[in-house]
């Protein structure tokens, strides 16, 4: 007989090494778990880093964005100072979500020398570095973002929101023209209540409120077949034959006219720190003379520059042109004082005040822009028009027309005038009377003395905001007229445009912040097409025409988002 086997000896090994094994692959798994989960929180902490970081360069952006909002700084040194003043900002991202809140800090940094600026064609281009660096659970992530921000004239060609100069009339207040019968050949647009009351009264565009639109059933406006002087604008189709597209024309009128209440508010630019227009002016060799006077970019920076009348006269310019012996202009000219002008003109160009602007006669183009109508080709009369004469006055306070010292003053306070924003660099002028939210504002109040109370006009009398600095004899003496009754120009006051017309034809554009002016008799304003934003009149001017308006900062927008090692 054969003795059996005992197998029992090897089911012990062999569970045990089924548990060696087991333990083995399940330890495996947990160190896969545990780095992976170190991973995952790694990733995450990455996350909570970048997430830190950005908040931190958005808030910054905000803290930009409210600099170029802001009235009182719209110029192209806007962000001067920025990298010494404020080049270390702590920022802070706040976990809310999970178990707990926690908080990761962010050094945002606009290093020395990050703010640069370009000008070009009469526009400015700022770049702003900044670097932003944050570190949270023992991870650390830099990244560099560049924001730019543009200064540019208005209107900007093709912008979406269109310009004030789109308009024949802007008022940054209430637009109210009664007790007079008037033509308007363009947009009119107030930023509060629009009422034009006079029952002969025509408004050949759309009318646009940003409050209510009073007095509707007044206005009246022509068809096609009885529009048009040859310095009104085009019609909508040139030709007068909607079916024929070859001739329309953007920004032409169009005989279906519209009301619109409750509009945006539109921003009108101001006339910022005059060292700005001055560059522009000195960058495009501005220059405006007649037989008597050549003023080369800035009148009023060297000796001798000024009227000639009188010790408080530095910096005024007068210019007085006849039809033999017109005032030639070509690009910006800045006078730091007032100006004084009537008469004829040639060339292209915008003359800035660094005070006040007096029409004290008939303006006039010798070769002005026309639009026939009917059109059947407006591409000829658009290149024609390009170097047709052009004529832009801009005040940084304010501008009269007529005699100044036949104003009623009764009409350059409250209710007729109000108050505005206003800009930080005009407080030299006066016209900061009190702040709000830390915005600049002028209480409206033109009959009161300008600057600090006590300057004087050239003949020792206390200067008001509406008085030239010149004297009243002075004036007189250029051969000033109580009413005019044609003006070539397109006209801009930071603040108030006052004045007379009786039987009267403006040209151009008429754009302020209050406006003042006695109308009797019958008037016309016809829109400059080649201000338009939109229109192909404007495009192909040496100098650029728009390039010598007003400039607006804009929106910054990024150009440039990099991370960097840290």
């Amino acid at each position: 007989m054969k003795p059996q086997q005992d197998n029992q000896g090897f089911v012990l090994p062999a569970v045990l090494m089924l548990l060696l094994i087991a333990s083995l692959v399940g330890g495996a798994f947990l160190f896969s778990a545990r780095n992976s989960f170190a991973t995952v929180d790694q990733w995450r902490m990455r996350d909570e880093c970048l997430l830190g970081l950005q908040s931190g360069l958005e808030q910054r952006e905000y803290e930009m964005d409210q600099v170029v909002k802001a009235v009182t700084t719209h110029d192209v040194n806007m962000f001067d100072g920025l990298d010494s003043t404020n080049s270390t900002k702590w920022m802070y991202w706040t976990n809310t979500y999970g178990p707990s809140t926690y908080v990761v800090a962010t050094k945002v940094v606009t290093a020395a020398g990050a703010v640069s600026k370009d000008l070009t064609n009469d526009t400015a281009t700022i770049s702003i570095t900044n670097i932003a660096t944050a570190t949270h659970g023992g991870i650390t992530r830099k990244v560099r973002e560049v924001v730019q921000y543009y200064y540019a004239p208005s209107p900007i060609v093709g912008g979406a929101d269109g310009s004030v100069f789109d308009n024949i009339f802007f008022i940054d207040n209430i637009g109210l023209f009664s007790g007079v019968n008037a033509d308007f050949n363009g947009d009119v647009y107030a930023n509060k209540d629009l009422d034009l009351q006079y029952s002969s009264l025509k408004v050949n565009g759309d009318r646009y409120s940003g409050g209510d639109i009073l007095s509707k059933h007044t206005y009246k406006s022509d068809s096609w077949s009885g529009y048009g002087n040859d310095r009104a604008r085009p019609m909508k189709y040139t030709d007068g034959n909607r079916s024929n597209t070859n001739t329309y024309w953007e920004q032409g009128y169009d005989d279906n006219v519209s009301s619109y209440e409750l509009a945006t508010i539109k921003e009108m630019p101001f006339v910022g720190p005059l060292a700005e227009y001055e560059d522009y002016a000195i960058a495009n060799n501005g220059v405006v003379s007649n037989s008597s006077v050549t003023a080369s970019a800035v009148w009023g920076d060297n000796t001798g520059e000024n009227a000639g009348i009188g010790t408080n006269d530095t910096g005024c310019l007068i210019l007085i042109g006849t039809e033999a012996d017109p005032i030639n202009i070509s690009g910006i000219v800045v006078a730091t004082g007032d100006i004084y002008i009537k008469g004829y003109y040639t060339g292209q160009g915008t003359l800035y005040a660094g005070r006040n602007i007096y029409i004290i006669g008939d303006l006039i183009a010798k070769d002005p822009p026309t639009w026939p109508h009917p059109d059947s080709n407006p591409t000829t009369t658009a290149d024609a028009n390009k170097t047709k004469d052009f004529l832009g006055l801009c005040a940084k306070g304010s501008m009269a027309f007529g005699d100044p010292s036949a104003l009623d003053t009764s009409f350059l306070k409250s209710p007729y005038t109000g108050s505005h924003a206003t800009d930080a660099s005009d407080a030299a002028l006066g016209y900061v009377s009190y702040y709000s939210d830390g915005i600049p504002y002028f209480d409206g109040d033109y009959t009161q003395p300008d600057g600090n109370g006590s300057e004087l006009r050239s003949d020792g009398s206390t200067r008001h905001f509406y008085d030239p600095m010149i004297s009243d004899a002075a004036i007189n003496a250029l051969g000033v007229s109580s009413d005019i009754s044609w003006i070539d120009g397109s006209l801009y006051a930071n603040h108030l445009i006052a004045g007379v017309f009786l039987n009267a034809t403006l040209n151009g554009a008429f754009i302020c912040r209050d406006e003042s002016v006695v109308r009797h008799g019958n008037l016309t304003l016809n829109w400059d097409i080649r201000l338009g934003s939109r229109s192909r009149d404007n495009l192909g001017f040496s100098p650029w025409l728009v390039g010598m308006l007003p400039r607006q900062g804009s929106d910054g927008r990024k150009v440039q988002w990099t991370e960097l090692v840290p």
